[in-house]
């Protein structure tokens, strides 16, 4: 099955992190709980993939993105590691909202053949998922939210 990673917007992290007790994730909340709005994205860790993503979009080095300390960081992890909840940079948030088409269909092509994606995704798909990712991060940034992730086994 591999591992899924949702990806949503909250605006603080106690509200993220609420989001790992949820049967099945951001989008399958307890009754009486509105669903988050979220992007699936099976298999696109928040860490080193995200990570070479905002390296794409900014001109960072990946190193001096993955050493900052709100890098994917943990607000909530199993004690098997089975499930997580992430809280993604501002900055990551930030650059991922001003891309636009162009750009995106620019990066798709770098990132889908990064050694995360085994150097064989197909651009177009990788455009499109980077464009829900997109619309996601802008959707946070005018409602002044931020970007998650969970993580589940």
């Amino acid at each position: 099955m591999g591992v899924l990673f949702d990806y949503f917007r909250a605006g603080t992290d106690d509200e993220a992190v609420a989001v790992y007790d949820w049967p099945a994730g951001p989008t399958c909340p307890p009754d009486g709980i509105e669903p988050k709005d979220s992007a699936e994205l099976k298999g696109i860790d928040p860490h080193v993939m995200m990570g070479t993503l905002e390296a794409l979009l900014t001109g960072h080095r990946y190193e001096d993105i993955a050493d900052r300390p709100g890098h994917a960081r943990v607000l909530r992890i199993g004690d098997e590691g089975e499930q997580a909840v992430f809280a993604l940079a501002d900055e990551f948030a930030a650059a991922l909202a001003a891309a636009g088409d162009e750009e995106i269909r620019a990066v798709a092509g770098p990132w889908s053949r990064t050694e995360e994606f085994w150097g064989n995704a197909d651009p177009a798909e990788v455009a499109e998922i980077l464009g829900d990712l997109r619309d996601l991060a802008v959707r946070a940034v005018r409602q002044e939210q931020h970007l998650y992730c969970w993580m589940s086994l």
